[in-house]
């Protein structure tokens, strides 16, 4: 099963700190719903996107991106060898005072198939589940931010 949902925000900052933030999506993404141990060592970042889901409790689905560009900052996702993960790709770029950040999340769920109908009702429906959830983590980013960076 595989998710996709782009993003937009914007977040208004000193004209210096949008600049020193494009390069820092760990204290960018830090604040937003749903994101959780959000780490930067050298050009990777990674972290977690979790959220309650129906039939299955928390579900939390790790990624990690490659941090790439110089005067855009792109983050560039990298596969996981999971059952459940995310992509976190998008670019980022400073404009006076306001960082934008354009992205999208995909969401990556290995579930059985379902020989029989039963099998693949419940296939389904943890379908739907993750979909909400994916959709909720999503609606609660804003779509601008006034920070005090």
């Amino acid at each position: 099963m595989r998710l996709e949902q782009p993003f937009e925000f914007a977040l208004r900052v000193g004209e210096e700190d949008a600049r020193a933030l494009l390069f820092a999506p760990e204290r960018v993404f830090a604040g937003l719903p749903g994101l959780r141990d959000l780490a930067r060592q050298g050009p990777l970042l990674s972290g977690r996107l979790c959220g309650e889901a129906l039939l299955f409790g928390q579900v939390c689905f790790p990624f990690q991106s490659r941090l790439e560009g110089e005067d855009r900052a792109r983050l560039v996702p990298l596969p996981l060898a999971e059952a459940f993960w995310a992509e976190l790709a998008g670019e980022g770029e400073a404009q006076g005072n306001t960082l934008r950040y354009r992205g999208r999340l995909v969401l990556h769920a290995r579930l059985p198939e379902g020989e029989k109908w039963g099998g693949r009702a419940l296939r389904r429906m943890a379908e739907t589940a993750l979909e909400r959830t994916l959709r909720r983590a999503l609606a609660a980013l804003p779509g601008s931010l006034e920070t005090g960076w």
